[in-house]
C-alpha cells in the first residue's frame, strides 16, 4: 500500500466495525439488514477525504464521489487496504494471492477465536497459507498450504491501474473485432455492495447483463457455487433473508468448489464473456442453444473473424511488420463436460464396454471442473470429479493472476516468410519477452507450459 495509514485505518475499522453483523454476500459485502453498522465501515455521509469516484448509468455517465475514507489514489489501493499484504481487515489477500491472517477461520474453528491477533468472525472451509483460487495480482505462494510460504512473481495477471501494476492490456475477444485496451480495477468485475453472483460478480458488465434481480427475494444469478451452504440455484437474497442465507454458507477460497447450472449462456463462462464476447462459442458463429426452461435463443455473434491488428505480426525478414490481419479464429468449447462428443456417455475401462477415449481423464486440484447440476455437492468438494461435470473458463485459467511458466513452444511467436504462410518460432520477440503472442504473458493459465491441455488430453 502506498501509505501504511490507510492500512491501519481501514484494518481497525473493519476489525471493530463488522463484528457480529450478518451479510449474505460474506463479511462486509452485501445483504445489508435495515440497521446495518457495515456502510460506516468504508463512507461517510459528510466527512469524506477521498478523490475516488464512481460512474453513474446514465447516458452522460455522471461522475459522483464515492464517500470513501481513503487517502487511496485508485480504487485497488482502497481495497487492498483489506485485501492487500498486511492487513488484517480480510484473510483473502489477493496481492500476494494467499489466504492468510484475519477475520476469517478455516475449518474447525470457532466464531470469537483469536487467529494471529485477530478475532475470527466469519467460518470458511478454507486453508490457511494456501494459494486463493483466484491466484495473485502480484505474486503467488509457492510451498505447501499450512507452512511458511516463498512467493513467486506472478507471470500474467487481469492487471490493475496504477504504478505497481501493468499498464491496460488490449481486451482480448471483445465484440468490435479490434483488441481496445481497457484499463480495470476491482471494480470493474466486483460489486462491494455485494450482487446475485458468487463472489460479489457484478451483475452487469460492459454493457452486457450477467446476473440481478427481479426483486429482493428473486434472484438471477449467471453464477452459483456448490460450496457448503451456498444457496445454489436460489441465488443471494437481499436485506435479512440474504443474512439468513449467509449464517449457513462456508465459503472456500483455496479449493476450487465451482458449479454449472446446464445453461450454455451462463455459468462463470458465460459471465467471462461480458468482456470476452466471442470466447463463449466456437469459431464466433452463431449458436442455437436451448436453456434449462426450455426457451431456444440464439447465442453468439455473426462476424467469424476476429483482428488482432499489429498485436500479432511477423518480425523476420523479408516480411518483418507484417500483420496477421482479420482472420477467423477457432476456440475450444466451454460449459461442456468432459464426455462431449461421445454419444453412449463415457464408460470406464473396468467396465465391459469400451469407450472412445484411450485413457483416463486426468483431473487433479489443478485443473478444476465445475459441479453437474445434478451431482452430489458433498461428493463434488471431497474431489470425487465426475466424467460428466464441466469445463469452465476457471478449469484453465485463474481470474486475478497466475506465476506459470512459458518455455520453448509454449512462448513461440508467429513468424512468416511471405505474411501469408505462419509458422512458431521458439525465441522470445524480444529481450524481457516471455509466451505467446498476442500477449506474450502466461495468459493466467493454471500450469506451466501446456500442462492444462496435458491434464485432460493425456497424450
Amino acid at each position: 500500500m502506498k501509505r501504511i495509514s490507510l492500512v491501519l485505518i481501514m484494518a481497525v475499522a473493519l476489525t471493530l466495525a463488522f463484528g457480529g453483523v450478518a451479510y449474505a454476500n460474506f463479511g462486509p459485502h452485501g445483504g445489508y439488514i435495515d440497521d446495518t453498522d457495515a456502510c460506516a465501515g468504508c463512507h461517510r455521509a459528510h466527512t469524506s477525504f477521498s478523490t475516488l469516484t464512481w460512474t453513474d448509468d446514465t447516458v452522460a455517465g455522471a461522475e459522483h464521489s464515492a464517500l470513501l475514507i481513503s487517502d487511496a489514489d485508485f480504487m485497488f489501493e482502497f481495497c487492498n487496504a483489506c485485501h492487500g499484504d498486511d492487513a488484517p481487515g480480510a484473510s483473502t489477500n489477493v496481492v500476494s494471492g494467499v489466504f492468510d491472517s484475519g477475520p476469517s477461520g478455516v475449518f474447525g474453528d470457532l466464531a470469537g477465536a483469536d487467529n494471529d491477533g485477530v478475532q475470527v468472525e466469519y467460518l470458511t472451509n478454507s486453508s490457511f497459507d494456501a494459494t486463493l483460487n483466484g491466484g495473485g495480482f502480484e505474486r503467488v505462494p509457492v510451498g505447501v498450504a499450512g507452512g511458511p510460504n516463498s512467493y513467486k512473481a506472478s507471470t500474467s495477471v487481469h492487471g490493475m491501474t496504477g504504478s505497481s501494476y501493468p499498464p491496460a492490456d488490449p481486451l482480448w475477444g471483445d465484440n468490435d473485432g479490434t483488441p481496445q485496451a481497457y484499463a480495470l480495477t476491482c471494480t470493474s468485475c466486483h460489486d462491494p455492495h455485494g450482487s446475485s453472483n458468487y463472489r460479489l460478480l457484478k451483475d452487469y458488465v460492459n454493457g452486457n447483463t450477467v446476473g440481478g434481480f427481479i426483486d429482493d427475494d428473486n434472484p438471477t444469478p449467471f453464477v452459483e457455487s456448490a460450496e457448503e451452504g451456498y444457496p445454489t440455484s436460489v441465488g443471494w437474497r437481499k436485506h435479512e433473508a440474504g443474512a439468513a442465507q449467509m449464517a449457513l454458507y462456508r465459503p472456500n477460497y483455496t479449493s476450487a468448489e465451482y458449479y454449472n447450472n446446464g445453461d450454455p449462456t451462463q455459468n462463470m463462462s458465460g459471465w467471462c464473456a461480458a468482456c470476452h464476447e466471442r470466447y463463449i462459442v466456437r469459431n464466433d458463429a452463431l449458436l442455437d442453444v436451448v436453456g434449462p426452461s426450455g426457451d431456444a435463443a440464439t447465442y453468439g455473434f455473426s462476424s467469424t473473424t476476429y483482428d488482432y491488428g499489429d498485436f500479432i505480426e511477423s518480425s523476420t525478414a523479408p516480411s518483418a511488420g507484417t500483420n496477421l490481419g482479420p482472420q477467423e479464429f477457432h476456440r475450444h468449447p466451454v460449459n461442456v463436460n468432459l464426455v462431449g462428443g461421445d454419444p453412449d456417455g463415457y464408460v470406464p475401462p473396468a467396465a465391459v464396454q469400451t469407450s472412445w477415449l484411450r485413457t483416463y481423464v486426468v483431473t487433479t486440484t489443478v485443473l478444476p471442473l465445475e459441479m453437474k447440476a445434478a451431482g452430489d455437492a458433498a461428493t463434488f468438494r471431497a474431489g470425487e470429479w465426475s466424467y460428466d461435470d464441466y469445463l469452465g473458463c476457471l478449469t484453465c485459467h485463474r481470474a486475478h493472476g497466475s506465476s506459470a511458466d512459458m518455455t520453448g513452444w509454449a512462448e513461440a511467436s508467429l513468424e512468416s516468410t511471405d505474411g501469408t504462410s505462419w509458422y512458431p518460432q521458439r525465441e522470445a520477440q524480444d529481450a524481457g519477452d516471455s509466451g505467446v503472442a498476442p500477449n506474450f504473458t502466461s495468459a493466467l493459465l493454471r500450469a506451466d507450459n501446456r500442462g492444462v491441455c496435458e491434464r485432460c488430453h493425456n497424450k
